[in-house]
């Protein structure tokens, strides 16, 4: 049985597909015509045919498998072909890729919400009912709705998705993709859109691409691989809206450890020592059961390194985001062209000196990289004389080794950060604007929080109690860290919010201290059956009495007195016994006596006699001394 096929795909197809192709004979025009890939050519002919004792047979190549001597050059063929094939693809890829970077699409598909321009293939204009879809999907973006849930608005609100839009509207743009429900909006076709730098009227191009000709699966080129051609086109969205989704995405709102709470704060309060995001904690209230929430460092919360808590209330922040807002739009209305100067002047002198300081950070880093290579060397050549053991070698090559890994990304985080820096520009006026559009508001909204808010940097708190004070850096869109030093004014009326506060407190404290009496009173009355204090028994006559106070003992000053009397003659009699003076010490032999009058100063007469001698022999010997000097 003779049968031919012409083309790998439809030749491959069958044979793998259809395991009842396989017949006697297998005739191509030529080898090209089977298949240019060499590995798989060479296992149908080399392995697979023969198995299956199917004659192969390419008539323009001379190739039989029947005839040994004309298979010995098949391998060649496979290979120029295969050869032949990628030379032919990298041109194509070249001549595409030449394209694209002048410009020029090369793709038929186009973004949702835009339509082709008839008879140019490289012009698009806005759709505009489509463009509201994505202006909406912005927004709500930008209100701090997830992908998620943003597919779920646009389901619940029936919106056709891109594909059934297109088939519906635009047929021509069609390209085939089918769906199961129209109005099923999938997660990945939100964060696509979310994406796509074209709504901003930028051309993007060289966004995927294939490995190479054999695989013809498509693969996501980097960001840093992607031809970007700004304002080729009319935007659907503001660059600010752009700005502000993105960097929304990027701080994403973590909720609790239980999943049932979250905070608009959250994504927004950065430790301000170790960089790290801080993480939300929730309380709750021993009185009223109240959600309090508060934040920490987030590398103290997993305990990934020796930062510390940093902890801080939310309601803290709350209340000096407010204030500080308030104090900005008083300043902005009552001079806004001394503000912005003021402004101008702070952000000048801050980019003068914060890439001075990472720059000599950089330095400081190369310095120690250069010295930790010399220890290398001088630690190989030790090692090589055999001054070195090998053990301590190696374990000093890897330290030196771990030093200068960390080193290497130390530098590279500076100097990413000095770029980014570089990029941030001061928009006053976009600020200036912001602050007239809310000076009406009397809180902080959401919305207004999101438009004017970048991040807040929390320090660690000194001190405790009423002494304890946290420095907290808030950074605003367009504008950054705004720094106002205080009026005499502001200063003034600080101090009396200050004195006020206190005076409240104090009141406070003296209502809690008097209510807290005034239960233990109730609580003492009901205790005691009416009474204040607990009835006692008197101690002296064993009255039952009726005390003012917990510290009264007896029912009444009489019987305080005569137990008072009482005790003092019990101690007497305890320390004398039947003798009515007290034990004395003998001046002459040191013994204790009992005295029979106040009088008495010795324990016997013979004592009494040897002190009289004693002071009469002193009386004699002074006499004498005194003659003698006379």
């Amino acid at each position: 049985m003779l049968q031919a096929v012409h083309g790998w795909f439809s030749t491959y197809e069958r044979l793998v597909k259809s395991q009842k192709f396989f017949s006697s004979y297998l005739t191509q025009e030529d080898m090209s015509r089977f298949g240019r890939n060499y590995l798989q050519v060479g296992f149908y002919t080399e392995v697979m045919f023969p198995q299956k004792n199917v004659r192969f047979i390419a008539i323009n190549n001379g190739i039989d498998s029947q005839n040994a001597s004309s298979n010995d050059f098949a391998p060649f063929l496979n290979i120029m072909n295969e050869w032949y094939a990628k030379d032919t693809s990298n041109k194509i890829r070249a001549i595409f890729d030449a394209r694209m970077k002048d410009g020029k699409r090369c793709s038929g598909s186009i973004p949702y919400g835009y339509n082709r321009v008839k008879d140019d293939k490289q012009s698009i204009v806005v759709d505009p009912e489509a463009a509201e879809v994505v202006r909406h999907i912005f927004q709500l973006a930008n209100e701090g709705k997830s992908p998620r849930a943003i597919a779920e608005i646009l389901s619940e609100e029936k919106v056709l998705i891109p594909s059934a839009y297109e088939k519906e509207n635009h047929p021509e743009q069609y390209n085939g993709q089918q769906f199961e429900d129209p109005y099923i909006w999938s997660v990945s076709t939100v964060r696509t859109i979310l994406n796509r730098q074209e709504y901003i009227g930028h051309t993007v191009l060289h966004k995927s691409t294939v490995k190479d000709f054999k695989n013809h699966k498509r693969q996501e080129t980097g960001a840093d691989e992607h031809y970007v051609f700004p304002n080729t086109h009319e935007p659907i969205i503001s660059q600010e809206l752009w700005d502000s989704v993105q960097k929304r995405r990027k701080r994403v709102q973590r909720a609790s450890a239980w999943g049932s709470h979250s905070h608009r704060l959250s994504g927004y309060l950065y430790c301000a020592d170790c960089g790290r995001r801080m993480t939300l904690q929730t309380h709750y209230s021993k009185t009223d059961g109240s959600v309090q929430y508060s934040f920490r460092c987030g590398g103290y919360s997993r305990m990934t390194d020796s930062c510390t808590a940093h902890g801080i209330s939310a309601g803290q922040v709350e209340t000096l985001i407010a204030t500080t807002i308030k104090r900005i739009t008083h300043r902005v209305l009552n001079d806004e062209q001394a503000f912005a100067e003021e402004i101008q002047s702070r952000w000048n002198a801050q980019q003068e000196s914060k890439p001075q300081q990472k720059k000599s950070d950089i330095k400081q880093l190369q310095k120690r990289y250069g010295e930790l290579s010399d220890l290398v060397r001088s630690l190989y050549e030790n090692y090589v004389s055999g001054i070195l053991p090998e053990r301590q070698y190696r374990q000093l090559m890897k330290q030196y080794d771990e030093e200068q890994a960390a080193i290497e990304v130390k530098i590279s985080e500076l100097e990413e950060h000095i770029s980014e820096e570089s990029k941030t520009q001061l928009k006053i006026d976009q600020f200036i604007a912001l602050v007239h559009k809310y000076q009406e508001s009397d809180e902080v909204s959401d919305a207004m929080f999101r438009e004017m808010i970048d991040k807040i940097i929390v320090h660690e708190a000194e001190g405790v109690g009423n002494a304890r004070t946290q420095q907290v850096d808030i950074y605003f869109n367009y504008a950054g860290q705004i720094d106002i030093a205080y009026t005499e004014e502001e200063l003034a009326q600080m101090k009396e919010q200050e004195e006020r506060a206190q005076a409240e407190r104090i009141a406070k404290e003296k209502a809690r201290s008097k209510a807290y009496r005034e239960k233990r009173k109730a609580q003492k009355i009901a205790e005691n059956g009416g009474e204040i204090v607990k009835k006692k028994l008197c101690p002296h006559c064993g009255k039952e009495y009726v005390p003012e106070s917990n510290r009264q003992i007896f029912c009444s000053k009489d019987c305080r007195k005569a137990a008072q009397q009482a005790e003092k003659q019990k101690r007497r009699e305890a320390e004398r016994g039947d003798h009515y003076y007290r034990q004395r010490t003998c001046a002459v032999c040191g013994k204790l006596y009992w005295p029979t009058h106040s009088q008495q100063k010795f324990c016997s007469e013979d004592c009494q006699r040897i002190n009289h001698n004693k002071v009469t022999l002193e009386f004699y010997h002074r006499r004498k001394e005194q003659e003698v000097s006379a």
